[in-house]
């Protein structure tokens, strides 16, 4: 099986009115694949779209090293969500299955040189809530309930329910010896 991957290039839409976290992060996974379907005929699209909540807001990915300060500083200290929408899309049928992960993530205080120190290292660029869990900021979370790989970004059991939904059995084409 080959596999290309095809950034959508969309511009994030905005949370509609009374739209839950999960649905949000759904409908923009499903936006991302159905614009890469565009220049593909056949196959199938898998696209993800991951959010931080805290409270009642939605962090995406800063906008600049200002904003991921404002971010983190918000975070210390404090619980927050992981929510990651994921689609899987069959071009030719023009259907599509999606399902949302979440995952509560806690980060312990942070002193501002540590919030420097981690600005300095990049790392927030292009990041929900302007960290990355696989990374430098791993030092920041000291309780994590849920799957970690949804915080990753693709939360695989999500993805596998995904394929048994649309009739794909990732397990059929495992030997074993």
């Amino acid at each position: 099986m080959r596999f290309h991957v095809d950034p959508a290039g969309i511009a994030e839409p905005v949370r509609k009115p009374g739209e839950t976290p999960c649905r949000y992060a759904v409908r923009v996974a499903r936006l991302k694949a159905k614009e890469a379907a565009k220049n593909h005929g056949s196959g199938l699209i898998l696209s993800a779209d991951t959010i931080v909540v805290l409270g009642n807001r939605v962090l995406t990915k800063p906008e600049s090293r200002g904003d991921a300060r404002c971010m983190l500083e918000r975070l210390s200290g404090r619980w927050h969500e992981v929510v990651t929408g994921v689609c899987l899309w069959d071009t030719a049928a023009r259907r599509g299955w999606s399902a949302s992960g979440r995952t509560r993530v806690h980060f312990r205080r942070l002193s501002r040189a540590e919030i420097e120190w981690y600005l300095k290292t990049g790392e927030y660029r292009d990041k929900a809530g302007a960290y990355g869990v696989q990374g430098y900021a791993s030092l920041f979370i000291d309780r994590l309930e849920g799957c970690y790989f949804n915080v990753v970004g693709f939360p695989v059991a999500v993805f596998e329910n995904l394929c048994r939904r649309s009739g794909i059995n990732l397990l059929g084409s495992l030997t074993t010896r």
